[in-house]
Protein backbone atom coordinates (compact mmCIF):
# COMPACT_ATOMS: atom_id res chain seq x y z
CA UNK A 1 0.00 0.00 0.00
CA UNK A 2 1.60 3.55 -0.73
CA UNK A 3 1.63 5.51 2.12
CA UNK A 4 -0.10 8.84 2.37
CA UNK A 5 2.03 12.22 1.79
CA UNK A 6 2.52 14.06 4.69
CA UNK A 7 1.05 17.58 5.11
CA UNK A 8 3.28 20.26 4.89
CA UNK A 9 3.64 23.90 6.66
CA UNK A 10 2.79 26.56 4.54
CA UNK A 11 6.62 27.92 4.58
CA UNK A 12 6.69 31.78 4.49
CA UNK A 13 9.23 33.61 2.44
CA UNK A 14 12.53 33.66 3.69
CA UNK A 15 13.76 36.73 4.94
CA UNK A 16 17.04 38.58 2.62
CA UNK A 17 18.84 41.79 4.20
CA UNK A 18 19.12 44.69 2.26
CA UNK A 19 21.84 44.89 -0.31
CA UNK A 20 25.00 47.61 1.00
CA UNK A 21 23.91 49.52 -1.96
CA UNK A 22 20.49 50.05 -0.98
CA UNK A 23 21.31 50.37 2.67
CA UNK A 24 23.36 53.52 1.14
CA UNK A 25 20.40 54.88 -0.94
CA UNK A 26 18.14 54.98 2.43
CA UNK A 27 20.67 56.49 4.67
CA UNK A 28 21.90 58.95 1.98
CA UNK A 29 18.12 60.05 1.36
CA UNK A 30 17.39 60.24 4.82
CA UNK A 31 20.53 62.76 5.12
CA UNK A 32 19.26 64.35 2.60
CA UNK A 33 15.84 64.65 3.87
CA UNK A 34 17.05 65.88 7.07
CA UNK A 35 19.14 68.91 5.39
CA UNK A 36 16.23 69.90 3.42
CA UNK A 37 13.76 70.22 6.42
CA UNK A 38 16.85 71.97 8.79
CA UNK A 39 17.56 75.01 5.77
CA UNK A 40 13.68 75.30 5.22
CA UNK A 41 13.81 75.94 8.96
CA UNK A 42 16.49 78.59 8.83
CA UNK A 43 15.73 80.17 5.66
CA UNK A 44 11.75 80.48 5.13
CA UNK A 45 11.06 80.66 1.83
CA UNK A 46 8.51 83.91 1.36
CA UNK A 47 9.87 85.13 4.82
CA UNK A 48 11.07 89.19 4.98
CA UNK A 49 14.31 89.65 4.93
CA UNK A 50 14.86 92.91 5.48
CA UNK A 51 13.43 94.38 8.66
CA UNK A 52 12.74 98.14 8.85
CA UNK A 53 15.05 99.43 11.62
CA UNK A 54 13.02 101.45 14.34
CA UNK A 55 13.62 105.81 14.00
CA UNK A 56 14.04 107.80 17.04
CA UNK A 57 11.72 109.86 18.18
CA UNK A 58 10.89 113.40 16.35
CA UNK A 59 10.04 116.96 18.22
CA UNK A 60 6.56 115.55 19.45
CA UNK A 61 6.36 112.40 18.87
CA UNK A 62 5.59 110.26 21.83
CA UNK A 63 4.57 106.97 20.27
CA UNK A 64 5.62 104.27 17.59
CA UNK A 65 8.99 105.82 17.94
CA UNK A 66 12.65 104.34 19.68
CA UNK A 67 12.80 106.45 23.18
CA UNK A 68 8.86 107.08 23.17
CA UNK A 69 6.31 106.90 25.69
CA UNK A 70 4.44 103.44 26.13
CA UNK A 71 0.99 103.13 26.98
CA UNK A 72 0.20 100.33 30.20
CA UNK A 73 -2.76 99.54 31.56
CA UNK A 74 -1.88 98.35 34.95
CA UNK A 75 -4.67 96.96 37.44
CA UNK A 76 -4.87 98.23 41.07
CA UNK A 77 -3.19 96.38 43.66
CA UNK A 78 -5.18 94.36 46.02
CA UNK A 79 -6.10 95.78 49.30
CA UNK A 80 -4.27 94.12 52.28
CA UNK A 81 -6.57 92.72 54.71
CA UNK A 82 -5.07 92.09 58.47
CA UNK A 83 -5.24 88.19 59.13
Amino acid sequence: MPSAPEPTEPTAPRYRPLPPRRRWQIALLALATATTIVLLVLFQPGAHRTRPLPQPCRAGQQSDCVGGKAEVIVVPAAASTPG
